[in-house]
């Protein structure tokens, strides 16, 4: 009686190799035991379908490595991937091809010949598929392989001379061909069920997250489901974000979108600080529109200057069959670190293939949660960013804008037992009663639905509703703080040189503008419009995890729960008098940095408040009462838009304190004493022999090089680098704070204000501006008695501080 014959040396090989994840691993071993079952337990002839079905996001292009290692190993030289779409057909070709980004040819044992309908017909691929002792990796688009029609001929199915057959003919004769159908369930209409299992390979290796309906039972020869893959945290753990109200509009939810994704951005960067190691992480919103006229729109809504004040306007990516092929393009670069692009409007190609991890939301604008919470969709955000989970709750999650009434989403947990069934399977080995080893197939099932679990209350704050995008922040802060505790603390050591900042009063000049220079009164009443549809921005959100339990058979289960992703904050629901609520927004333009401070202002403000009032309609009062904070920042922030033309440079009066330098910092966990040698942003640089603090970092190569200057030179006394608010200097009569990169103190006593810029930054605007505040901000310094030494400025390019080549005294005759 025949046993198994299973390498499993070369299994584990395999999986230390290309540092496979467990369910990758046992991926690996059923395709190995099913295989061997039907060949050499069950004596069967070719060929050999089976399907691997796992979970979007635990890594099925290694299996598909994994298996092409193993076979390989067994002597097959001929590989076959087929794909949907040319989308994934590319993501195929990257990952087996050296060198790019996406390779993982690093680790295997070989480099395969990569052949595909564009090169399959050169000589190069011709004289590859005659070679015995090269692999090769076959890769086309199913469509490609279709049986041509009397009017569509397909250039895989012609006679070739080179091979003195057709390609897919070749194919066909191939009697070691492993055939990987890439979303498997794709494969079941006629023409492209032919197209594939035609070729009648050796094996045929499925691989998809959503199995066909119509895929026997017996074919899946291993399963690991979603639920398990959030069990196994291989996967973010979606978030589903409901509202209490009945609000769907797109704009409240691309808005309520973009706030999840600005926190997102702060924990990363937090996150980041304290693990400098970590690799650069943009966090994406991916919405998913209905049809190209939506999309366009969305796109539009979120480029409009009335949008968050135009914040997102140049980071928005439209993607959809009419899209130009930069789109495209820009689409496959979207992780890269230099990517613009924030928000990524979609109709539905990206459904599979685009295998990026730095989306963090997923706003469909299409459907409720039942259809949101499928893999398909959820899959576009389910990788992990940094590999593995960080240990904070808020990076290791994927917010779902579902924007369905919470009540409702409460209800949904049939939906989510739909969803996320756990039905695993695998292939194992038993030894039968005659002593002979076959494969056998191992399935276990989810047996109860998913437990809702109530969150514990939480102390009443009295804000208004549920959980509120602006109560998530106290939950950023806790993840910042989590994800900084690893750091050090940096302080100047006390036989450092002294340091002595001088602080100006610095006033804005009162200004020639009035509010009665505001004539267009149409930006408010669409203020008041969008506030009415947006009440408080009660957002709920509702985390779907899953525990490992073990059952009275003996069977391991995976079970899933939802449970409120943060706590409850209690409503007041008391309305104000209209009156009253009038008045305070009054006071508050009134009392903006920006409003002249002239009694006659208070006659201007009205009819700005009453075209608001106009647009809030007969919900003023319900929505003022709910969110006057908020409102009338945004009304602030509206009108001091208009007044930007009017203002003049600010005021700069007396020395008013000197102080010593004595701040507190904190210190990068990675660090080096590499001065010299490659750039490595957010690592703290060590070695310095006159820096105020022994460890400092940069943001670019320059602004590095630079400090290696000054700290090299005997004229230096003492530097620091700059943190913002260490010298905070008003450049415009906006109150925005210029935050200079170095002080520079001479042994002659002459305090320099060093500004390094890039060679595409130092001729602009803003750097003007910037230079001629802070040579006014040094003037009045040293014009004061106050300050005993002598302060000057000194803005220099990347040029310059190459040109100097580590003088001091040159760097200062270069810059300006």
């Amino acid at each position: 009686m025949p046993d198994l014959q299973v390498d499993n040396d070369l299994i584990e090989d395999i999986s230390a190799r290309l540092d496979l994840r467990e369910p990758n691993r046992e991926a690996l071993d059923s395709i190995a035991r099913s295989v061997s079952q039907h060949y050499d337990v069950d004596g069967k002839q070719p060929p050999f379908e089976g399907v691997v079905d796992s979970a979007t996001g635990v890594g099925k292009t290694y299996v598909l490595a994994a298996a092409m290692e193993y076979f390989a190993g067994a002597g097959q030289r001929n590989f076959a991937v087929i794909t949907p779409g040319r989308t994934i057909l590319e993501k195929t070709v990257a990952n087996f091809t050296p060198g790019h980004r996406k390779s993982l040819t690093d680790d295997m044992s070989f480099r395969p010949v990569v052949i595909t309908a564009d090169n399959f017909a050169t000589a190069d691929m011709r004289a590859a598929m005659d070679d015995p002792m090269k692999v090769k990796l076959f890769v086309f688009t199913v469509q490609a392989l279709v049986r041509p029609t009397s009017t569509t001929g397909r250039r895989t199915h012609k006679f070739q001379e080179g091979l003195g057959e057709a390609f897919y003919q070749h194919l066909r004769d191939l009697s070691d061909l492993v055939v990987f159908a890439d979303e498997h369930h794709v494969y079941y209409g006629r023409a492209f069920s032919e197209a594939v299992r035609g070729l009648d390979p050796y094996a045929l290796i499925g691989l998809t997250a959503t199995p066909h309906k119509q895929t026997p039972r017996d074919q899946i020869i291993y399963s690991y489901p979603l639920a398990a893959a959030i069990a196994g945290q291989y996967v973010k753990a979606p978030v589903v974000v409901g509202r209490r109200d009945d609000r769907t509009d797109p704009e409240t939810k691309l808005h309520d979108g973009l706030e999840l994704l600005d926190m997102k951005a702060k924990v990363v960067a937090s996150y980041r600080q304290a693990h400098p190691d970590a690799k650069p992480v943009n966090p994406v919103m991916l919405v998913i529109a209905q049809n190209i006229d939506d999309a366009d729109e969305y796109g539009r809504i979120l480029r409009s200057k009335d949008f968050l004040g135009g914040r997102y306007a140049d980071a928005v990516l439209v993607v959809h069959s009419d899209a130009p092929d930069q789109a495209l393009a820009a689409l496959d670069k979207v992780e890269d670190p230099d990517s613009p692009f924030r928000i990524i409007i979609s109709v539905g190609m990206l459904k599979e293939g685009w295998d990026v991890a730095n989306v963090y939301v997923i706003a469909s604008m299409r459907a409720s949660v039942s259809e949101i919470l499928t893999e398909q969709t959820l899959g576009r955000g389910l990788r992990l960013p940094f590999g593995v989970y960080t240990g904070i709750e808020f990076l290791d999650t994927l917010e779902v804008l579902a924007h369905e009434r919470y009540e409702q989403l409460l209800q949904h947990a049939g939906v989510l037992n739909g969803k996320f069934i756990d039905y695993r399977v695998r292939m194992i080995e038993r030894e039968t009663a005659q002593g002979q080893k076959v494969a056998v197939r191992e399935e276990s099932t989810v047996e109860r639905p998913v437990e809702l679990l109530q969150a514990p209350e939480a102390p009443a704050l009295g804000l208004g509703g549920t959980v509120t995008v602006g109560a998530l922040e106290s939950r950023t802060a806790t993840a910042m703080e989590a994800a900084q505790k690893t750091a050090e603390f940096l302080t100047i050591a006390d036989s450092a040189p002294p340091l002595r900042i001088p602080r100006l009063d610095i006033k804005t000049i009162e200004s020639p503008f009035s509010l009665a220079d505001i004539t267009d009164l149409e930006p408010f009443r669409s203020l008041g419009r969008r506030l009415r549809e947006d009440l408080s921005g009660e957002l709920r959100r509702r985390r779907i995890s899953a525990r490992i339990e073990q059952g009275p058979d003996g069977l391991r289960r995976t079970v899933l729960i939802t449970a409120d992703a943060t706590d409850r904050i209690v409503s007041q629901g008391r309305l104000l008098p209209l009156d009253s609520l009038t008045d305070e927004l009054t006071s508050t333009v009134l009392g903006a940095p920006i409003a002249p401070g002239r009694a006659r202002e208070r006659a201007a403000a009205t009819p700005i408040i009453a075209a608001l009032l106009d647009g809030l309609g007969d919900r003023a009062q319900e929505v003022l009462s709910a969110a006057l904070d908020r409102i009338a920042g945004r009304l602030v922030e509206l009108v001091t838009g208009e007044a930007r033309k009017y203002l003049s440079k600010p005021s700069i009066g007396e020395v008013v304190a000197v102080s010593d330098f004595r701040p507190t910092r904190q210190g990068r966990e990675a660090t080096t004493e590499d001065l010299t040698g490659p750039f490595k942003k957010s690592v703290g640089y060590l070695g310095w022999k006159r820096s105020l603090f022994s460890q400092a970092w940069f943001d670019s190569t320059p602004e590095r090089d630079a400090a290696v200057l000054i700290d090299g030179d005997s004229d230096v006394l003492c530097w620091v680098r700059l943190h913002t608010n260490d010298l905070p200097i008003l450049w415009n009569g906006f109150k925005q704070n210029y935050n200079p990169d170095f002080i520079v103190v001479e042994t002659s006593g002459t305090h320099w204000i060093v500004e390094v810029k890039g060679k595409d930054r130092i001729g602009t605007d803003d750097v003007k501006q910037k230079r001629e505040a802070a040579i006014r901000w040094v003037q009045h310094v040293n014009a004061s008695d106050a300050v005993t030494e002598e302060w000057r400025y000194l803005l220099v390019s990347e040029e310059d501080v190459t040109a100097a080549k580590g003088s001091w005294k040159a760097l200062k005759a270069l810059g300006s």
